[in-house]
């Protein structure tokens, strides 16, 4: 061989390898596509924009002890003025019916019995209610990310069982041409192999266009191009299982129970009074003294209480029907920890039997190979025909499909119980 040749042959060796190791790089895990899956869903812009909301509503809250200042101008003609009785040497009592006026007022709040500080906590209380109950929402998300990953994974296993057995047909239809080309076997028996080999390969586009669909949706979840990446299979272990319930829903029932205790301080803050320092300058004609007619400037300042009294009368059926909602949160929360503790008992029946099925498969595989490998002799040999030796390579490849299955379904049960219980 030419050195040339030798040179060309070690450089393409050398493409095809790096090429290989960047496609084997090109990894993504089943967390992963849950963390773009979350990204990429669209109400998880709903968090930002509950942030954005609650910071204006905050803003708004503590412009309520800033100074609030209004103007205030009228004008008007009035059909009847206050005239006098009598009359004094040296004093005109002519009210003119023509009167305007401008003022500016300013008010300053002094105490308001903590109803702005209650109006903050119950904003930022809502706020976090929102932000759980969101949460809530995109976790079940998750399990539909893991169900379409495993998916895929389970879909990839069966794509590999399916072409070592198209592989072993293909072996089979050789061995069984050479013996019917010496005259030891019957031209159906070809057919018979050919026929396997058809089933295979329908099964085998069946499974490729099973993958493509779930893994375009997939792809859709989390907003991302997965074509050229290998899915890798989460790690399979029961060793922290027992660790407690962790769910969004938790959070979301403590932060309604705090939202109803801020509802509460309100409630006792309406009862308080409520005292305001208010300053007044202004010029009209006339000003405060109404019996000089003529354009006055003049100054007004105050304290002002207000009490409103009414508050009272509602104020007990209010605060037990804030007590009625809170039982009904503490009771949503138990039914709810209910239902997952049963859950997680199921679910855990269905790992130990899963890992049951497991332990058997190895056997189950290892018998089913020697009994394929005994029919290929009995068919060499005559005793037993085609057909059955068919039977015998199709038993095979379930019992090694079944294994891959349960492997697989180990998984989904692994991560069903991590979804029940939170993590």
């Amino acid at each position: 061989m030419k050195p040339d040749l030798i040179s060309m042959k070690k450089i393409l060796l050398l493409v095809v390898f790096s090429i290989a190791v960047q496609i084997a790089g090109a990894q993504v895990t089943i967390d992963e596509c849950i963390v773009l899956a979350r990204k990429n869903y669209p109400l998880y812009k709903e968090h930002e924009l509950t942030n954005q909301s609650e910071g204006y509503d905050l803003k708004n809250n503590r412009q309520k002890w800033f100074p609030q200042l209004s103007v205030n101008v009228k004008a008007s003609y009035q059909s009847e003025v206050v005239e006098m009785p009598f009359t004094l040497p040296g004093y005109d009592f002519d009210i003119s019916p023509y009167q305007y006026g401008a003022t500016v007022d300013l008010n300053q709040m002094i105490w308001d019995g903590g109803a702005v500080k209650n109006n903050r906590q119950m904003i930022r209380a809502s706020a976090d209610v929102n932000h759980r109950q969101l949460e809530v929402t995109l976790y079940g998300l998750n399990e539909r990310v893991e169900n379409l990953f495993l998916g895929i994974l389970l879909l990839d296993r069966q794509i590999v069982q399916n072409h070592v057995l198209l592989e072993s047909l293909l072996r089979k239809r050789k061995e069984v041409e050479a013996c019917v080309a010496g005259g030891v076997a019957y031209r159906s028996d070809v057919d018979l192999v050919n026929v396997n080999i058809l089933n295979c390969r329908q099964q085998a586009v069946e499974l490729r266009c099973n993958r493509e669909a779930c893994l375009n949706m997939l792809e859709k979840l989390v907003g991302r191009d997965l074509t050229d990446e290998k899915l890798v299979e989460p790690a399979v272990s029961t060793d922290d299982m027992n660790t407690g319930i962790k769910r969004p829903e938790l959070w979301l029932y403590d932060a309604q129970l705090f939202q109803n205790k801020i509802r509460g301080r309100e409630l006792r803050a309406r009862l308080s009074p409520r005292f305001n320092l208010s300053v007044q300058g202004g010029v009209g004609r006339p000003g405060l003294n109404m019996l000089k007619d003529e354009l006055q400037t003049y100054c007004l300042a105050g304290i002002k209480m207000q009490w409103d009294i009414g508050s009272l009368y509602s104020f007990k059926n209010d605060r037990k029907k804030l007590g009625v909602q809170r039982e009904s949160i503490e009771c949503e929360r138990e039914a709810f920890m209910l239902n997952v503790a049963l859950d997680v008992t199921e679910q855990w029946s269905v790992i130990e039997k899963v890992k049951e099925a497991l332990r058997m498969d190895e056997d189950i595989i290892s018998m089913r190979e020697r009994i394929r490998i005994a029919g290929e002799e009995q068919y060499a040999n005559g005793v037993i025909k085609m057909i059955d030796l068919m039977t015998m390579m199709d038993d095979e490849y379930n019992a090694r499909l079944n294994k891959s299955v349960h492997e697989v379904q180990l998984m989904m049960a692994i991560r069903k119980l991590d979804h029940i219980k939170g993590k």
